[in-house]
């Protein structure tokens, strides 16, 4: 009798997570131009229905992380998460007007936007079953693959929204949805494919809380991420406005700079992944919101879009160690508990999310972006500075972190 054949697990996780990146970069570029511009939202508005989204995100991003260490198989729920980006994305797409998108946002896509780490959570898990020793090599090759959709399609999506409907890249992400949701749905067909943790036995009269217990360094790490992060949204909901207006750039332009940026964050991760072997994460994370304090504060005083295109190698360097050394950094937040860590993740997003949309509507009201900018280049050293400050002791080579 012949055995039936495995599938091929490694290359459509990172299929999945190909196309989990195209769900992002087909419209985190364009949501504040599709609120505010095309849909006619106020900057509060657009804030407020982020803001909501992002609250309503933490609870669930949390739940979803506690439930998925307890479940006998975690893809379960990456299979709900990508049907609600299905639905939320097929929303804006189907009826687009303001309150299609701001339902959709406040309370479709948090449940969305808890595929991606669910998704990293299962593959975390499969590869410490399967090539422990290769776990956090293969964390780091699919998150690149993540930013390769990065690269190709922002530019793509850029052009469909100049030449068709800005709404088209709303349907190409829910179409995304549907495609990881269709991978996840043959690995489950796929007994040996599951993959899931023993829960970590607590030591004798413990209580339940001291299985979630945060030293206070990785608290400060934690914070001075969502610091740093916040930073970044500011910039990713301020900047394709700015472009359009005080660069006198194209909706193109805004795809241009995110597959630009996109194409040397790749090289980048690559060079971290180098670095993780000699300095230890929070140094490199720390250093990464001084380079994304250097770029947004130079772009909030550019006056044209070639200066704007040179500084993005400041922003593909900053990005890429925000975007992947965090990944490794929150894993091994909360030992023995990969899924209620890797939900960290998300509410690391989420809280930066709130703090940013916030910002966003209360900078902007004016119309004055590059005030916004400039204050997100603050944010961005405060966050640095949060995160040197609580682990100075483990700035420095990893010798000094183990101290």
């Amino acid at each position: 009798m012949t055995a039936p054949k495995r599938l091929p697990v490694t290359a459509l996780l990172g299929a999945n997570m190909f196309f989990s990146g195209v769900t992002y970069a087909a419209t985190m570029p364009y949501a504040s131009v599709v609120g505010v511009e095309t849909l006619g939202m106020s900057p509060g508005w657009f804030a407020s229905v982020m803001a909501a989204g992002s609250v309503l995100g933490t609870l669930v991003s949390l739940s979803l992380g506690f439930i998925s260490d307890k479940l006998p198989d975690r893809r379960l729920l990456v299979l709900v998460t990508a049907m609600a980006g299905i639905v939320a994305h097929g929303m804006i797409y189907a009826w687009p007007d303001q309150w299609s998108f701001a339902l959709a946002m406040a309370l479709v896509m948090p449940i969305a936007g808890a595929c991606y780490s669910q998704c990293f959570g299962y593959v975390r898990v499969y590869y410490l079953k399967h090539m422990p020793e290769r776990a956090d090599f293969m964390v780091t090759a699919l998150r690149t693959v993540f930013t390769i959709a990065w690269i190709v399609v922002p530019p793509l999506a850029g052009w469909v929204a100049a030449e068709f409907s800005i709404f088209n890249v709303y349907l190409v992400s829910s179409l995304s949805y549907a495609a990881i949701g269709g991978i996840f749905a043959l690995l489950m067909a796929d007994k040996a494919t599951a993959a899931q943790m023993p829960a970590p036995v607590r030591a004798e009269g413990a209580s339940l809380l001291s299985s979630f217990a945060l030293p206070l360094g990785t608290l400060a790490g934690l914070l001075g991420l969502v610091v740093m992060t916040a930073a970044m949204r500011i910039l990713t909901f301020t900047v394709p406005l700015f472009i359009v207006t005080d660069l006198g750039g194209t909706v193109a332009d805004i795809g241009y700079y995110a597959g630009i940026t996109a194409a040397v964050e790749a090289p980048c991760m690559l060079l971290l992944a180098y670095l993780t072997t000699r300095l230890s994460k929070e140094t490199l994370l720390a250093a990464a919101g001084l380079v994304m304090a250097a770029f947004i504060g130079l772009t909030s005083i550019l006056t044209s879009m070639s200066a704007f295109y040179w500084l993005l190698i400041l922003n593909g360097l900053g990005t890429a160690a925000l975007m992947s050394v965090n990944i490794s950094y929150v894993q091994d937040a909360i030992k023995g508990r990969v899924g209620l860590s890797t939900s960290l993740m998300d509410v690391v997003a989420i809280a930066a999310n709130l703090l940013g949309a916030t910002a966003f509507g209360l900078l902007t009201t004016s119309g004055d972006y590059r005030f916004a900018l400039a204050v997100g280049a603050g944010v961005s050293v405060l966050g640095a500075a949060i995160m040197a400050g609580g682990n100075w002791r483990r700035l420095g080579g990893l010798q000094a972190a183990s101290a």
